[in-house]
């Protein structure tokens, strides 16, 4: 079964040395969405622009989850 990486992207970006294994790469996503809801809930603040993405065992970049930030002036909710 294939590994997977998960980074946070936001400016800067937090790398994931260690990975999961993941069935394929829809599992992958279903985790990515699941990390996304975890650091959504420890740090709240304002980045629309923040991202988990998921990187597949050969490097590359298969997609992005958004992190959702509480709502603010310039983040209104929708």
């Amino acid at each position: 079964m294939p590994r997977y990486f998960f980074d946070v992207k936001d400016g800067r970006r937090l790398f994931d040395a260690s990975g999961f294994v993941c069935e394929d790469d829809t599992d992958a996503m279903v985790r990515a969405s699941l990390l996304a809801i975890g650091v959504s809930l420890d740090s709240p603040e304002d980045d629309p622009e923040r991202r988990v993405a998921i990187i597949n065992d050969a490097g590359r970049e298969i997609g992005n989850v958004p992190v959702y930030s509480r709502p603010s002036y310039r983040n209104p909710a929708k």
